[in-house]
């Protein structure tokens, strides 16, 4: 095993990602088709948010020095030049 993968605090977020993942799944499933349709809606508007978020994360990452391999490792990207590719213009 990695050191990365054996960090309490990445296994804490792999955790609570995974439950939140099946709590979600488990709410989807009793949606009807107008409510899978908000939904839509709303993952398209927090995509957004994120989105923004990331971007403002990466400016100043960035300002402070980090390279965009760091970056790349926290956003879970395979390589330097996909978060570069990706928020260079951030």
């Amino acid at each position: 095993m990695t050191k990365k993968q054996q960090d309490p605090a990445l296994i804490a977020r792999s955790v609570a990602l995974n439950v939140g993942r099946d709590a979600y799944a488990a709410a989807i499933e009793r949606m009807d088709n107008r409510e899978a349709l908000y939904a839509l809606e709303a993952v398209r508007a927090a995509q957004v948010g994120v989105d923004i978020i990331a971007r403002q994360a990466v400016t100043m990452a960035r300002q402070d020095g980090e390279t965009w391999q760091s970056i790349a490792d926290a956003l879970g990207l395979n390589s330097r030049q996909a978060a570069e590719m990706r928020y260079g213009d951030a």
